[in-house]
């Protein structure tokens, strides 16, 4: 019989914290901005003391570049790639997931726009650590989601002469392009539109005119 080799407790109490600190400080960047944000404030919301707190994260940085990879690389592959998996049809989850995470996303929650959205608005031009690692995410998500448009190809979904590559930059960069403008404009009742579109050009590199709901 295989041994279970149990987590010690401190390790675990410590992950804990970490967690603690990053979801913590995710969703005040998130809402506030990074540069906005100070580490007094973050200390402050998740009621550590300072010396937890800097033990986990001596800098802002440090906690802004594991924000990126610990919290939003996870969200983009739960959000927006995980849940295609369990479609027959890719595009039509590409457009579920659009009406789920866009459309119907609570107007008061949508002004903020998207979490990796804001961070390359912000930080890319300013930080090349906080560059690199967003770049990484993105190029994660359209990897991830080229994947899935190659499946869609190889089970006659997808037409043959697209190419899935660009098909994937084009449908993030839609993603994103749509965030910020509802974001900007406060007027989310516009996602409605931008869906119809989305929809058709899914259904234009469709094989055969599928026709999506």
């Amino acid at each position: 019989m295989k041994k279970v080799t149990k987590q010690p407790a401190k390790t675990r109490d410590l992950q804990k914290t970490r967690e603690r600190i990053l979801y913590a400080a995710f969703e005040k960047f998130f809402k506030c901005g990074f540069q906005a944000t100070s580490m007094d404030e973050l200390v402050k919301k998740t009621d550590l003391s300072k010396g937890a707190f800097y033990h986990q994260f001596p800098t802002k940085f440090l906690l802004g570049y594991a924000v990126v990879e610990e919290v939003i690389r996870p969200l983009i592959l739960n959000r927006w790639i995980l849940p295609l998996r369990e479609y027959e049809n890719p595009l039509q989850g590409i457009l579920d997931l659009m009406q789920m995470h866009i459309c119907e996303t609570k107007p008061e929650l949508l002004r903020y726009g998207c979490p990796l959205n804001n961070f390359m608005q912000e930080m890319s031009p300013v930080d090349g650590g906080f560059r690199t690692r967003l770049r990484s995410a993105l190029r994660l998500w359209i990897k991830e989601l080229e994947k899935e448009l190659l499946r869609a190809k190889e089970i006659g979904l997808v037409r043959k002469d697209v190419n899935a590559k660009e098909a994937a930059s084009f449908i993030v960069m839609f993603h994103e392009g749509v965030y910020g403008f509802l974001k900007g404009s406060g007027n989310p009742e516009l996602s409605l539109f931008f869906r119809e579109k989305m929809k058709s050009y899914l259904e234009s590199i469709s094989k055969d005119g599928i026709i999506l709901a």
